[in-house]
């Protein structure tokens, strides 16, 4: 069975990204967790904000380019058991989001999600 952290590097690879690059970005911009059970990258964004870029590179991987407030978890790539992924978390935010296949960005209040994977 594949590892969740090669999972995700097969991800990156597939839409042409440089995973140990954007590894390296999310450790030093955004936070990263690794285990057996799951695997993430995610920065903290301005929902309004990341909801209206166009997700080029510096929108998503340097700190703190704008006063807004950090509302947001953008999740950059997941692998392995997404309830498990918002539990780790280091802290809450309002928001949590993704993009499915390199889409459209999708956002969620983080409180109900985690209710909806409950009953799961």
């Amino acid at each position: 069975m594949t590892k969740p952290f090669q999972q995700a590097s097969d991800l990156c690879v597939k839409y042409g990204e440089d995973f140990v690059a954007r590894l390296f970005q999310h450790m030093f911009y955004g936070w990263v967790y690794s285990g057996e059970d799951c695997f993430v990258m995610a920065t903290e964004e301005n929902r309004e904000c990341l909801l209206r870029q166009n997700l080029n590179e510096k929108s998503l991987i340097e700190p703190n380019l704008n006063n807004l407030d950090k509302d947001t978890w953008f999740i950059y790539v997941y692998a392995g058991n997404l309830k498990r992924v918002l539990e780790l978390i280091p802290h809450r935010r309002k928001f949590v989001a993704f993009r499915r296949d390199m889409g459209k960005i999708k956002v969620y209040e983080m409180e109900k999600l985690l209710d909806k994977l409950e009953r799961l």
